[in-house]
Order: C-alpha cells, then sequence, then structure tokens
C-alpha cells in the first residue's frame, strides 16, 4: 500500500510535465492559426496573455490594421511611374468659390511655370505646359495636368503628390503668360494678337496696351465667331468696364463722327515708314499720330523733316528729333492739312 502510494507521488512530476507540454502545445496552434497575421501575439508571451485573447478579438484587430493601411494608401497615392496625365481631386483646403475674373488666372497651354520645391536641394525649372495641358515635375509624376488650374491649386496638387519629401513646400508662379489671347484691329497701333493676364481684363487695359488712334470713335466686340458684334461709344465712361475675354476680337472704329473729322484734307508721309503715301488728314493730328496711322516707322528712326508750303508757296522746312518725342523730352507737333512727312534714321 505505501509503496503503491509512493509509485503515485513518484508519477506526479510526470503529470505535471505532461500538463505544461500541451498548454504550450495548444498556444503554438494558436500562433499557427494566425501565422500570416503580422499582428498575432508573439509567441513568447507569457501563458496568461495568450489564454486571455480570443480569436475572434485577433480577426477583428487585423481587419481594423487593414482598412488603416488602406486609407493611408489613399491619402497619398503611388503617381511616379504612371505615363497618363495625373489629376487629384481638390483638397479640402481650397476655396472653390469662383472669383472675379479680373483678379483670377487660370493656367492653359504655352505658359510657362516656375515651379520650386523649396526643401529640396534643385528642384526648382520653368516648365512650358503642353499641348495635352500638362508639364513634366518628375518629383510628382511624368505628366501632370495643370491646365483650367490656378497656380494654387496647383500648388496645393504637387504638395499631395510629392512623396519623396516629408512636408513639402512648393511655389508656382507664372513666369510667361501665353494662352489667353485676345485680337485686336482697326484704329490701334499695336494691332493683331495680343495677350492678357486674367480670365479678363476692362476696356480701358486693352486701350493703354494698344494705344488707340484718339480719332477712334467706337470699338467692336465679338465673343466667339458665332456671336453678334457688340458696338460701343468710346466717349461714353462706362464703356472702359466692359470686360474683354480670351478669344474675343476687339476693333476700333470710327462712326460717321469721324467720318466728318476725316474729311478735312490730307498729308503725305514717305522715308522710314511702313505705309507711304498719301494719308488722311484729322483736325488735331499729331507727327506721332500721322506715323501710326501710315503703320509705323521701320526700325527706330532719329529723325522727321516736316515740309509745309508758305504763304507764297515755298516749302519750309522743320527737322523733329523723333527719339526725344517719344519718350517725352520734346512735344509731339501738330500737323497740317498737306504737310509732307519724311521719316529719316
Amino acid at each position: 500500500m505505501i509503496q503503491h502510494f509512493q509509485s503515485k507521488r513518484s508519477l506526479l512530476p510526470l503529470l505535471l510535465v505532461v500538463l505544461v507540454a500541451s498548454t504550450n502545445i495548444s498556444a503554438q496552434k494558436l500562433d499557427k492559426k494566425g501565422n500570416n497575421n503580422p499582428y498575432s501575439p508573439s509567441p513568447s508571451a507569457s501563458m496568461n496573455d495568450v489564454t486571455n485573447v480570443s480569436e475572434p478579438a485577433i480577426i477583428k484587430s487585423a481587419d481594423e490594421m487593414t482598412a488603416k493601411v488602406s486609407r493611408d494608401m489613399e491619402i497619398r497615392p503611388t503617381i511616379a511611374n504612371t505615363a497618363q496625365p495625373i489629376t487629384f481631386a481638390p483638397a479640402k483646403n481650397i476655396d472653390r468659390t469662383p472669383g472675379k475674373p479680373t483678379e483670377t488666372y487660370n493656367i492653359g497651354i504655352g505658359d510657362v511655370l516656375f515651379v520650386n520645391l523649396k526643401n529640396a536641394p534643385n528642384a526648382s525649372g520653368y516648365y512650358t505646359v503642353r499641348e495635352d495641358g500638362t508639364i513634366d515635375f518628375p518629383l510628382a509624376g511624368e505628366n501632370v495636368l495643370v491646365k483650367n488650374k490656378t497656380a494654387r491649386e496647383i500648388i496645393t496638387m504637387i504638395e499631395s503628390a510629392v512623396t519623396l519629401y516629408s512636408n513639402p513646400q512648393v511655389e508656382v508662379k507664372v513666369r510667361e503668360f501665353s494662352s489667353h489671347k485676345i485680337n485686336v484691329t482697326g484704329m490701334a497701333e499695336r494691332k493683331g494678337e495680343r495677350t492678357i493676364q486674367r480670365e479678363a481684363v476692362p476696356l480701358f487695359v486693352v486701350r493703354a496696351d494698344v494705344n488707340v488712334d484718339p480719332t477712334a470713335t467706337k470699338v467692336l466686340i465679338r465673343r466667339n465667331e458665332l456671336a453678334n458684334v457688340e458696338s460701343f461709344d468710346l466717349s461714353d465712361a462706362k464703356t472702359d468696364n466692359i470686360l474683354i475675354y480670351p478669344g474675343n476680337s476687339v476693333e476700333f472704329a470710327a462712326d460717321e463722327r469721324g467720318k466728318v473729322l476725316s474729311t478735312t484734307g490730307f498729308y503725305y508721309i514717305a522715308g522710314e515708314i511702313n505705309a507711304a503715301g498719301q494719308k488722311e488728314y484729322v483736325t488735331g493730328m499729331t507727327l506721332f499720330q500721322a506715323i501710326i496711322a501710315a503703320g509705323g516707322a521701320k526700325g527706330n528712326p532719329k529723325k522727321a523733316l516736316i515740309r509745309r508750303k508758305g504763304e507764297k508757296g515755298a516749302l519750309n522746312v522743320a527737322d523733329y528729333d523723333l527719339r526725344a518725342i517719344k519718350s517725352g523730352k520734346s512735344t509731339d507737333p501738330v500737323l497740317s492739312p498737306g504737310d509732307m512727312i519724311e521719316i529719316v534714321n
């Protein structure tokens, strides 16, 4: 009896060893069940830690972490290797309320942008907007779509696209305005295509830029090829505030009032001038206005000789310094009907 009891006592340590081993095996099975899950408990954790964590809790934690990783990828997408134009949803902190067209400029094809990543070495340069509306800014992708965006929107877009540098600080400026064109014709010194630097500009800005003939009495505006021509009186102060948009055609002309003024005689012009010959004289016309009406001078001529008949029919010759007149140092002389002008280099 005592011997039998002692035999059982000798087996007790063995049973304890088996019990501990079986518990370890149970813990290992739990580890193996989640061996592809990086968020499973560490095999070195204590037994109390393992046995107090249930399988559903581990799976739920993994799902939550996977969702978080997915959200992180959406916030900062990988874009460096794409060959297609890149677009991004507008950032929430951008004010999308349309601004005044006279205070806004949307980037267009042909514009030249200066892009500078301030917190990166040698990460600035000039980029011409290509025909597809993109620029090649490698740190934000090969083809970044900038057409019809403001400089502020492009800054936010590039900052969200750059992943190589943390907290990128981007500067974008328009260095050459090329995309917003208008066409000027008629009684103006600088005719043809002109560039505006806003989505719209008041007419007085255009008048100052192209130097309108003072004898012009009206402006004709065509908004597009199919639109009717709008006519406005240049003597009306409200006309100066009419908005001119890219693609508009602007013609300065004279109505019946101008025709009455132009019947007072002729003058004659020759020499270094683009359109020599007989020209209509308008009361009060000056030398420079006569040159403009004749298509402008060739190059930068030095002087003008004005020959005018005296009372006895003899020609009196006056010499004028064109460069001094142009710079405002000398008075622009008023012409008379029948004056003969020679432009000399």
